[in-house]
């Protein structure tokens, strides 16, 4: 053979090995496919129209939608900061794959007997209890079931009161944007 035809050959090995490996890479077999879980609750962000958070120790929050804006009703009253309502509206469409049954559960270490907090989101109940000690997720009870979920919204639900009101709109910075 010469030393083209050898070149020829061992470049078509290395494509075929390539392949191969791309292959398996694609299909890793003995890999699961993730089961897609169901969200906590059977509800969208578009169809909530009341939310009400139950803070122990602190003042209750309760929204609601006016002409497709958000208002806070309780403790103040006034147009709702629309970044946190929508973090908020984003938990009815969460998903925990690690779930358990109550009747499972002792409930009281987990801080859901009682609970810490409590999201209402129209008649649908989400109640937040403690962060597990080995990954710091939250054990969060929806009827029957207790989900531990990433802990991302209880930090935004005990947080000021006054943060849930949307920022006041100063006409001073309106007329000098006008003049620009």
């Amino acid at each position: 053979m010469n030393a083209l035809t050898q070149r020829v050959w061992l470049n078509l090995g290395l494509l075929g090995l390539v392949m191969g490996l791309a292959a398996l890479a694609l299909f890793e077999p003995g890999r699961e496919n993730p089961v897609l879980t169901a969200p906590l609750l059977d509800l969208t962000p578009a169809h909530v129209e009341h939310i009400a958070v139950e803070r122990t120790g602190r003042d209750t929050l309760a929204f609601e939608q006016r002409d497709h804006l958000w208002w806070m009703t309780a403790p103040d009253n006034g147009p709702a900061n629309p970044v946190l309502i929508h973090s908020i509206l984003q938990l009815a469409e969460a998903r925990c794959p690690l779930r358990y049954a109550t009747t499972d559960l002792d409930l009281k270490p987990l801080g859901l007997d009682p609970s810490r907090l409590q999201l209402h989101l129209n008649d649908q109940n989400i109640q937040f209890g403690a962060t597990a000690p080995t990954d710091g997720q939250r054990y969060l009870r929806v009827g029957a079931t207790v989900y531990l979920c990433p802990d991302r919204f209880y930090l935004l639900l005990t947080s000021a009161t006054a943060s849930f009101l949307a920022a006041p709109i100063d006409p001073s910075a309106l007329t000098a944007t006008r003049r620009k």
